[in-house]
């Protein structure tokens, strides 16, 4: 008896050892798939974003590119992929400001493109085969890009550590690789078994959902700072603007890649299953990139990253142009989909930490154009052009190791924008100035050149520029304060404030 007393006794310390065990493993799955508790709600927003472009992305493919045979295809993919483009070209100098107009901030926008996008597939769902699916489409394209807009400006306001944005950016897209891998297969069988009207209905309800989880975003969401206008100039800067056009790149061969593999392997009679491997490779190879590019900003730089993200596909399809094959088609696709991952978060993190005070709506919106006018024009150069698929193979490849080559050159040349110390300050201004204007930023290199001059002449009389800029041996702490100071100077004298 006393011994069951005792066993009876020992279940209350037994079960909370238990629920302790289990609880360890449940907090690190949801701190790896949610993030901080401030980041939580937006990852879940942005998982329901995720999931809702899965199911209206399901409905047009199917509707638009398997519904019928490849060649009666192309006209209307090429119909939609223009007015995918149409909006960016009117659009994006409008975007920004409405973003950063709307009265509540960046996380009302968010609830507001929900709801929105929520109306217009409940309506393309009514007209799924009638002319109004391709303006419906175009504003549900539309209003998605102004809510990656407002993601992107929002991020930087909940994360404590600025320099932690690769890794809370990767998990952003990892979660909702994650979900849309989910509702996309939901969305297929769903597809399979009714149509896409319903498709469609269901995705309009998981935007509703959205919108709920975008406005719990609003109590957590830090107010961003205004900035002052010299601020948007820093997008100007050598790393900034390369990283943008390496992007760029990047978009435009996995958009290149899908619309032409697409085609061609349809028109050879290939099984749709190879097809459907290549777009899981993709989503394989983007949700790969988001746990690496965390690893790979422990060790490289943003800049190294989008080097990497080029070299790997540049090989890989030239191993598939050589040894082509399903197998090597597949995998380049892979690789393909892990560098665009690793570029997007290397970009991501060079613009909120090298540019922060330009973190603004209009900078997101003319970023986001960018890109998705590299993303739609290779595509309809691929819809449009009739080539075996081994000659796309070929054409990509030769595509991205000359990008890789021009990327490679302009990393040499701003490697040699911080020359040697002992150089005098003149030599190395000018040094500098011969590189930007080399690289095409020639309103840089004219300030730099004058400011070389200015240096020169204050040399040549012994005189010193300001006591507080003296860089004689002095410590690189020292160094960096004088140059805040110096800037702030600069800026005072350029912008100043009135009286």
């Amino acid at each position: 008896m006393s011994e069951a007393t005792a066993h009876r006794g020992a279940d209350p310390a037994n079960s909370d050892r238990l629920r302790t065990r289990l609880r360890q493993p449940a907090g690190f799955v949801r701190s790896w798939f949610l993030g901080p508790a401030r980041l939580s709600r937006l990852t879940i927003t942005h998982c329901a974003h995720s999931a809702a472009e899965a199911f209206f992305t399901v409905s047009m493919a199917g509707s638009i590119f398997f519904s019928v045979s490849a060649e009666a295809a192309r006209p209307r993919v090429l119909l939609f992929l223009v007015l995918t483009l149409a909006p960016f070209l009117v659009m994006a100098p409008l975007v920004g400001p409405v973003v950063d107009r709307v009265r509540g901030g960046l996380a009302t926008t968010m609830v507001a493109t929900f709801m929105l996008r929520a109306a217009l597939a409940w309506l393309l769902a009514e007209h799924l085969r009638t002319l109004l699916l391709f303006p419906l489409a175009f504003g549900v394209l539309v209003v998605a890009k102004t809510y990656t807009v407002s993601r992107n400006a929002l991020l930087p306001s909940l994360v404590d550590d600025q320099q932690d944005l690769v890794s809370a950016n990767a998990r952003l897209s990892r979660s909702a690789t994650i979900a849309g891998a989910v509702a996309a297969g939901m969305a297929v069988w769903l597809y399979s078994v009714s149509s896409g009207v319903w498709t469609l209905r269901i995705g309009a309800l998981v935007y509703v959902f959205g919108a709920l989880a975008a406005w719990r975003v609003r109590s957590v969401a830090r107010p961003i700072a205004p900035i002052d206008p010299s601020a948007l100039l820093e997008l100007a800067r050598p790393d900034v603007s390369g990283a943008v056009w390496d992007m760029m790149v990047l978009r435009a061969a996995i958009g290149f890649a899908l619309f032409q593999f697409g085609f061609s392997l349809r028109s050879d009679g290939e099984p749709t299953w190879v097809f459907g491997s290549l777009i899981l490779a993709n989503g394989v190879g983007a949700f790969v990139g988001t746990l690496i590019a965390p690893l790979m900003r422990r060790r490289l730089t943003e800049r190294s990253m989008f080097t990497v993200a080029l070299i790997g596909p540049a090989i890989m399809t030239a191993i598939c142009g050589v040894a082509f094959n399903r197998i090597t088609l597949v995998l380049t696709v892979l690789v393909l989909g892990v560098a665009v991952s690793v570029g997007r978060r290397a970009l991501d993190a060079t613009i909120q930490t090298k540019a922060p005070g330009a973190r603004r709506g209009q900078v997101y919106a003319s970023l986001e154009t960018r890109l998705e006018l590299a993303w739609v024009a290779a595509a309809c150069l691929a819809v449009a052009v009739r080539v075996a698929t081994w000659v796309g193979v070929l054409a990509l490849a030769g595509f991205l190791a000359f990008v890789t080559l021009l990327h490679l050159r302009r990393r040499r040349g701003l490697s040699i924008l911080r020359p040697v110390v002992a150089t005098p300050l003149a030599e190395r201004l000018l040094m500098r100035a011969d590189t930007l204007a080399d690289h095409g930023f020639y309103d840089e290199a004219i300030v730099v050149a004058r400011a070389a001059a200015e240096a020169a002449e204050s040399r040549h009389r012994q005189e010193p520029l300001d006591r507080s800029d003296s860089t004689d041996s002095s410590s690189e702490s020292d160094l960096r304060s004088a140059a805040a100071a110096s800037i702030e100077r600069a800026r005072r004298r350029i912008d100043p404030t009135p009286p």
